[in-house]
């Protein structure tokens, strides 16, 4: 079970106001992290002309949940991607259909794509041996044409179309997108990465995951970021510090687990240091975006 925690929500426009008064109490409810997740994933309807084969997103290749600062099972986040520029490891980034994966606007910022590859199935990145990876090469890059805009970091999110479609199966599944309305406030969320275990560190070589407790908007500007968090973003993390992202982790997900399905309610975006006393990790907050990714991802098949 999720922990819940004592804080004010964010405030945001109600989608159902056009619906029927238990619609909108559901609404509430859910905003506010009351009203209990279904165990099973909504459909997303793909056009008829795609063909698409019956996939389901979001399930763990593992049926204990380890979370805290913690090195991963291998392939146990089956949407998970490393990024290499270069051929160098350098962002994390998930699996969404066949053919993007989302990522952080800052992690591809003026960059080329016919020097990006995304890696699949790695886990131990300095052993070649443990797992059978797989490497999709970049057709094009899809920032958000609004990144920055209104503060720094700001709509801090991106697509990358590979130039081949990945099959999706138990080994390659992808994630579940997070419904809208929600804040998550009170929930924790795991983020994923291969970033540094500790501030002005080295990149983890092993894939590792902690958990967070998500914070409202109005309790993480009376952090010391104030003013710097907008909508668009979710903060998670401890006032004292102690667990967090940190660099190399930018691009990679921030999960709430629905029932068996976990859904990628945030993406790595930035912060002050890592593990901070009243700087908790900043994230992009995908549900923000989801108008943006379905327009945008059109000729794909959804899980």
């Amino acid at each position: 079970m999720e922990t819940e925690v004592v804080s004010q929500i964010l405030h945001m426009k109600d989608p159902t106001s056009n619906s029927t008064h238990k619609n909108i109490i559901d609404w509430f409810l859910g905003v506010v992290g009351l009203k209990p997740d279904e165990n099973t994933q909504p459909p997303i309807t793909n056009p008829p002309n795609l063909n698409c084969p019956k996939c389901t997103c979001g399930l763990a290749l593992k049926h204990k949940r380890i979370v805290g600062g913690v090195e991963t099972l291998v392939n146990e986040y089956p949407w998970m991607v490393a990024l290499h520029y270069n051929n160098r490891f350098f962002c994390g980034a998930s699996l969404i259909n066949d053919k993007y994966v989302l990522t952080a606007a800052h992690c591809v910022n003026g960059f080329n794509k016919d020097r990006l590859s995304a890696v699949f199935l790695d886990h131990d990145r300095s052993n070649s041996y443990e797992t059978t990876t797989f490497t999709r090469k970049i057709k094009s890059i899809l920032r958000h044409k609004s990144y920055g805009q209104g503060g720094s970091y700001n709509n801090d999110i991106a697509l990358l179309k590979l130039d081949q479609a990945v099959s999706l199966s138990d080994m390659t599944r992808p994630v579940c997108l997070p419904p809208t309305g929600r804040s998550f406030t009170g929930l924790n969320g795991i983020a994923v990465g291969w970033g540094a275990t500790e501030q002005h560190g080295q990149t983890s070589a092993k894939l590792r995951e902690v958990s967070v407790p998500i914070m409202s908007n109005s309790d993480c500007k009376n952090t010391g970021y104030k003013n710097r968090i907008t909508d668009n973003m979710m903060c998670a993390g401890f006032n004292e510090g102690k667990k967090d992202s940190c660099q190399g982790d930018s691009g990679g997900p921030l999960h709430v687990i629905n029932g068996n399905f976990h859904q990628v309610v945030g993406i790595v975006s930035w912060g002050e240091g890592c593990a901070q006393p009243n700087y908790p990790g900043v994230y992009t907050r995908v549900n923000r975006f989801i108008t943006w990714i379905m327009a945008n991802t059109k000729d794909s098949c959804y899980c």
